[in-house]
């Protein structure tokens, strides 16, 4: 073999990706895609034009169904009894809530067990009226606002973001304490309406200080009548150095005009103390009233922000029967016409095949 023969090269795979071709791919995709959106909006289509038609066919059977189907609802709802609720607001103090909430479970156990005698001795009502009864609830009265300021705060004293970012506002709102709130809302539900004024007091007095609360109420009430005192005494003081100024600056003016000078420092002296006097005597007066608003507010456990108002009448008409029993009527009207289309083509189609066998 000659060393001078030439060696042909051999060609080498593209590895360069034909875009035509990727983009004829991607348009088959979606093609398909779109078919299969079309077929199914077409079937779903085609069932309601169905079930028009059956609808259509045995329009009268539906109206008389769903007439004597409302006649039924309205009748039971006239014989159900009228059920009657209420709310108040409240707001705690001395950290009363855990106290408040565990009495309005222990209300609700006994109005599910039906102890009325218990209900009536712990209300001071009847038994009858006891008997009326139907739920006692509670809940934090909070708006979106002040749930959404809490909320910021939270993620501003996380320090770990990560553990902030993992806790979005549904979380939040979802994990949060009713405990950490201050104003509640008491809710009641009887069969009687005019009982929710009768049972006001008790809520919000019975069995609500234990010992905890009772001694924070009177360490409270100590240091206010300590602050009082104290800033009482600081104001007789400054009464007593304004009337000692006030003669320093009448003695002043009735000196001669040979000391004119020595008057006017010492008088523009007197006058700036004064004017401290005077803004340290507002300041004072200003703690005073915030000392008797506290004593006015915070000295009851419980303060009613809002009062029982006569029963208003429950109702929701979707949870009634004249709403539901129409709805499940038409529906099983519906499906046993359904059912029974069903059987008629089965029972066709079976003879069609023994035919052409």
């Amino acid at each position: 073999m000659s060393e001078n023969i030439q060696n042909t090269p051999t060609p080498q795979k593209s590895t360069e990706v034909d875009l035509g071709e990727l983009f004829r791919m991607i348009g088959r995709a979606m093609s398909r895609f779109f078919a299969f959106l079309r077929s199914a909006f077409l079937f779903v289509l085609d069932l309601i034009i169905r079930a028009l038609i059956i609808v259509r066919v045995h329009i009268v059977k539906f109206i008389i169904v769903g007439i004597l189907s409302v006649a039924i609802g309205w009748f039971i709802d006239s014989r159900q009894p009228i059920v009657y609720g209420s709310n108040m607001t409240v707001q705690t103090n001395f950290g009363s809530e855990r106290q408040l909430y565990s009495n309005i479970r222990y209300y609700n156990g006994l109005v599910l067990q039906g102890d009325s005698i218990a209900l009536a001795k712990v209300f001071a009502i009847t038994v009858p009226q006891a008997s009326q009864l139907k739920g006692v609830f509670i809940k934090p009265n909070i708006s979106e606002i002040e749930m959404l300021k809490r909320y910021d705060e939270f993620r501003k004293e996380t320090d770990s973001s990560n553990v902030a970012d993992q806790i979005d506002y549904d979380l939040f709102k979802k994990s949060i304490d009713p405990l950490d709130f201050t104003r509640h809302e008491l809710g009641i539900v009887s069969g009687e309406q005019n009982v929710f004024g009768l049972l006001q007091a008790r809520l919000i007095t019975e069995n609500v200080e234990n010992e905890y609360i009772k001694k924070q109420k009177e360490i409270m009430i100590r240091n206010l009548d300590a602050t009082e005192e104290a800033l009482k005494k600081r104001l007789d003081k400054i009464d007593t150095l304004r009337a000692v100024y006030n003669k320093a600056i009448q003695s002043e003016a009735g000196k001669t005009s040979l000391a004119q000078t020595q008057i006017q420092m010492s008088s523009s002296s007197i006058k700036t103390n004064e004017i401290e006097l005077f803004s340290l005597d507002e300041n004072i007066s200003a703690r005073l009233r915030q000392i008797a608003e506290d004593r006015e507010f915070k000295g009851q456990t419980i303060n009613v922000l809002s009062n029982f108002s006569d029963g208003a009448q429950i109702r929701n008409f979707y949870e009634s029967y004249l709403f539901r029993i129409p709805i499940v009527t038409l529906l099983l009207l519906f499906v046993f016409i359904l059912l029974r289309e069903l059987n008629k083509y089965l029972n066709t189609y079976a003879e069609n095949r023994r035919s052409n066998a």
